[in-house]
């Protein structure tokens, strides 16, 4: 058995992450702590851009917050 582990060669050359990514906007997020379980996570634009969507990551209660003017500017929240 061999017991020698060879560090000096470098891995496959292949598509980067940012090659990948090229072409690609940021899904635009809100940052919600869910109070019910403690627990933060984000919840994401729906495909319409009509509201925020998401569950909580424990117990699976769902939110929902509607986009329209004379929102708030606010990117951080706490539901309860």
């Amino acid at each position: 058995m061999n017991d020698r582990l060879d560090i000096s060669s470098e891995p496959e050359s292949g598509p980067s992450r940012d090659d990948s990514d090229q072409g690609r906007k940021p899904r635009p997020f809100l940052g919600v702590k869910f109070d019910c379980c403690g627990i933060y996570s984000r919840i994401y634009q729906n495909k319409k851009a009509t509201h925020y969507v998401g569950n909580c990551p424990k117990c699976a209660k769902q939110i929902r917050v509607r986009i329209g003017h004379g929102g708030s500017d606010n990117r951080f929240f706490t539901a309860f």
